[in-house]
């Protein structure tokens, strides 16, 4: 059933955070808000933040005792999503389509190339990260809206007995956050649109906006379509929209709303791949049970937050300013193989790694990690049962200069 924003602007509920939806678009122009379509939904997990901040501290002024003054500092936006590996299994032969667009977006930006081989999807470090991407976290009373975006670090979770999962967090240049507001004169023949008193303080400028009719449900002729509006200027309660002017926005005649702006038919891939089914393999070491693997990786972004006259993110928005770094942990029980593998790791012998998620018949997701070397882990025996062993902040390193390839993380 579509949201019906006049009965939410109604409801007399606090937002409820059942209702939170994400979605993500490649931007074309740095910064600039790019809007999602229906396949840019991303089914994430619970605990996703957008948050924006304009920090401050009390001015150091010998005033006395009293606090008489504030010093701005720069403004921050940080960000963080998890996800499920889901991958369309259905499909019968590769495409693309089997990963969401907004997971290809992450990917992209955590390592910087992708490369469609005709038989899968590969993603490595071998080019550095050069994209931005807006990020919208819809609810029900309001929606945020980011812009600027940049992944700086990605996690893959590999757990024997349960979900995988991706973690994937970043900066951006900022948000803003708009809610619903409802007009009731005629707006038509211009481009403001005259909302209720206090109303105004429910849009931001900059911010993606659409029109909905007095039923709540269907959208005006003037954003029709998955078509939306940019806020120019808010003044008081009177929003001025950027495009052609407005012919379908009388609310004189029936109220009408202007809303937070989301895409109408969200649609995204929803096959989760869980570690049931798939196989870890370090050479070198037979008969093992992996218990768990996780892999961290971070692009090294610096993000261009100290330029003067500039009150927040601003120029290139982030700058690949150092290494790609990738972090592998395993957890093995202790058997006579892992003895040999200690063996190995106390002469700096490195380990190749390969995993696969899912059923490698079909479509599924692979990791590959050539060159791995673990520090020597220290053992804890537990009371009773297995012993498992930690081989923990493992680097992963490229197999010859320039290779980049100390992490490939394909969808085959």
């Amino acid at each position: 059933m579509a949201k019906n924003y006049a009965a939410i602007y109604e409801n007399t509920n606090d937002a409820s955070a059942l209702e939170q939806q994400w979605f993500i678009k490649q931007e074309t122009t740095r910064g600039i808000l790019a809007a999602p379509s229906d396949s840019d939904f991303l089914f994430a997990l619970s605990g996703g933040t957008l948050e924006y901040s304009q920090p401050f501290e009390s001015s150091p002024h010998r005033t006395g005792r009293h606090h008489n003054s504030f010093i701005k500092q720069k403004k921050t936006m940080s960000w963080n999503l998890s996800t499920f590996f889901n991958i369309d299994t259905s499909l019968g032969a590769y495409a693309p389509a089997e990963v969401d667009d907004g997971i290809r977006t992450l990917w992209s930006s955590l390592m910087g190339n992708e490369n469609d081989t005709g038989t899968q999807l590969d993603y490595t470090s071998i080019t550095a990260p050069s994209i931005t991407f807006s990020l919208f976290s819809n609810s029900d009373k309001f929606a945020q809206q980011g812009s600027g975006c940049f992944v700086q670090d990605g996690t893959a979770n590999f757990p024997g007995d349960g979900q995988a999962t991706l973690e994937f967090s970043g900066m951006g240049k900022t948000a803003i956050t708009i809610g619903i507001a409802k007009t009731t004169v005629d707006n038509n023949g211009g481009f403001t649109i005259t909302v209720e008193a206090g109303d105004g303080k429910q849009m931001s400028a900059t911010g993606l906006v659409m029109l909905i009719e007095a039923d709540g449900t269907t959208r005006s002729a003037d954003t029709a379509g998955g078509a939306f509006r940019r806020v120019t200027d808010v003044t008081g309660d009177v929003v001025t929209l950027d495009g052609a002017v407005l012919a379908d926005a009388d609310g004189s005649a029936g109220d009408i709303y202007l809303v937070y702006f989301e895409p109408e038919n969200p649609v995204g891939i929803d096959d989760p791949q869980v570690g049931l089914q798939g196989s870890v393999t370090i050479a070198g070491v037979s008969a093992s049970c992996v218990r768990n693997l996780t892999v961290a990786m971070a692009n090294g972004h610096e993000i261009v937050d100290y330029c003067f006259g500039e009150d927040s993110v601003s120029g290139p928005i982030f700058i690949p300013g150092d290494r790609f770094s990738a972090t592998v942990s395993v957890q093995l029980n202790m058997s006579k193989a892992i003895i040999a593998l200690f063996r190995d790791i106390e002469e700096f012998a490195t380990q190749q790694i390969d995993l696969e998620l899912g059923d490698n018949t079909g479509r599924h997701f692979a990791m590959a990690l050539p060159k791995v070397i673990f520090p020597v882990p220290a053992v804890s025996i537990p009371e009773s049962g297995s012993i498992p062993v930690d081989f923990s902040d493992g680097i992963a390193l490229q197999t010859t200069l320039n290779a980049a390839d100390e992490v490939t993380s394909s969808y085959k």
